[in-house]
C-alpha cells in the first residue's frame, strides 16, 4: 500500500515518522521551506518514549503517473482549499483520510472527491513544532481513530488498519466514525470556546468561583449544537469530556489559544464559527461560543 501524507509538521511528522519506522511505504508532500529542512535534517521526534529520527521520502512533483492508495490530510484546516490542489492530481482511486480538527471540511472534501473517497478521521496526541523544525510529543497518548462513511472502500480501510497495527501509536478502526468525529467536535468546541474566552488553561479557570459551571454551559451548547445534526454523544462520552474540562489540575489549553497567543492564523471560524453557523440554521443560543469567538476577533 503507498500512502501520501500532506504534511510533515507535528500530526504529520509524527504519525508519518512512525509509520516509517513500521516499514510502511510513506510518501510527504510539503511546502519547498519544509522540503528544504527535511532534505538537511530528516525528521526529528522528541518524546518520553524517547528520540525518533527519519529520513522521509518526499513527493517529486516533476515524476509523472504517481499514484497512491490512502492520503492522509494533517494540513491546518484555513488552508484546506490549497491542500485540495495539492492533493486533487494523486487522488485517482485512493482514499482520503483528513486528520483535521472540526467537522466543517467534509463538506467540502464530499462536494470535491465525493463522500465515499473520503474517510472519517480524528488524531488524539499534543504535538508541537520548535523553531528548528523538529516535533515534540508533549502528552503521552498517540492515536489515531478512522473509518469509512459509506459502504465503499472496506477492504483499503481494513489494509489501512493493518498498517497501522504495526506502529508504536494506537490506531482504532471505527464502524460509526460520524458519531465518533461530532463526539470529538464537542470536546474541541468546548476547550476552544473555554479557554479562549478566559485566555487560560482548563486548570486555572475550574479553580475560580463561576469558571467551572461556565465551562460546562459551554459544554452543553456544544452538545445541543451536535444534537440538532442527529447526533446524541451519550452519557458516557459527556462524563468523559466534563471530567477531562473541569480538571482543577489541568493545564491544557486549546491549540487555537497556543496559535493566538503567538500571533498565528487560528482555525476559529472552522470550529468555533461553524458551531455558531450550526446553532443559527437551528435557531439555538451560543452565547458563550459567540463570545469566545469575539474574542478572537478583538485580538490581544
Amino acid at each position: 500500500m503507498k500512502i501520501l501524507i500532506l504534511g510533515a509538521g507535528a500530526i504529520g511528522g509524527f504519525f508519518g515518522a512512525h509509520l516509517m519506522k513500521s516499514g510502511a511505504n510513506i510518501t510527504f508532500l510539503v511546502r519547498e521551506k519544509r522540503k528544504d529542512e527535511l532534505k538537511k535534517s530528516g525528521i526529528n521526534i522528541f518524546s518520553i518514549n524517547g528520540e525518533l529520527k527519519v529520513n522521509p521520502k518526499l513527493l517529486d512533483k516533476n515524476l509523472s503517473g504517481q499514484h497512491f492508495d490512502v492520503i492522509i490530510l494533517t494540513n491546518k484546516s484555513y488552508d484546506l482549499i490549497e491542500s485540495i490542489r495539492e492533493i486533487k492530481p494523486y487522488v485517482n482511486k485512493a482514499v482520503i483520510i483528513p486528520l483535521l480538527n472540526g467537522m466543517a471540511h467534509y463538506e467540502i472534501l464530499d462536494k470535491e472527491f465525493g463522500k465515499e473517497k473520503i474517510f472519517g478521521g480524528t488524531a488524539y496526541i499534543s504535538t508541537a513544532m520548535n523553531n528548528y523544525g523538529s516535533i515534540q510529543q508533549i502528552t503521552s497518548r498517540a492515536s489515531i481513530k478512522f473509518g469509512p462513511r459509506t459502504a465503499k472502500n472496506i477492504n483499503i480501510a481494513k489494509d489501512f488498519h493493518e498498517i497501522c497495527k504495526e506502529t508504536e501509536f494506537e490506531c482504532d478502526f471505527s464502524d460509526h466514525i460520524e458519531l465518533d468525529l461530532w463526539r470529538k467536535y464537542v470536546l474541541i468546541g468546548a476547550t476552544a470556546a473555554s479557554t479562549v474566552l478566559f485566555q487560560k488553561p482548563l486548570g486555572e479557570i475550574c479553580a475560580t468561583t463561576y469558571g467551572k459551571s461556565l465551562i460546562i454551559e459551554i459544554h452543553e451548547e456544544c452538545k445541543k449544537i451536535v444534537l440538532s445534526k442527529g447526533y446524541d454523544i451519550g452519557i458516557e462520552a459527556t462524563n468523559y469530556n466534563l471530567k477531562l474540562i473541569t480538571d482543577k489540575g489541568s493545564l491544557l489549553k486549546a491549540s487555537m489559544l497556543r496559535d493566538f497567543e503567538s500571533g498565528k492564523k487560528t482555525e476559529c471560524e472552522h470550529i468555533l464559527g461553524y458551531l455558531i453557523e450550526l446553532a443559527e440554521r437551528n435557531n439555538l443560543q451560543c452565547d458563550l461560543i459567540k463570545a469566545a469567538h469575539t474574542r478572537i476577533q478583538v485580538g490581544l
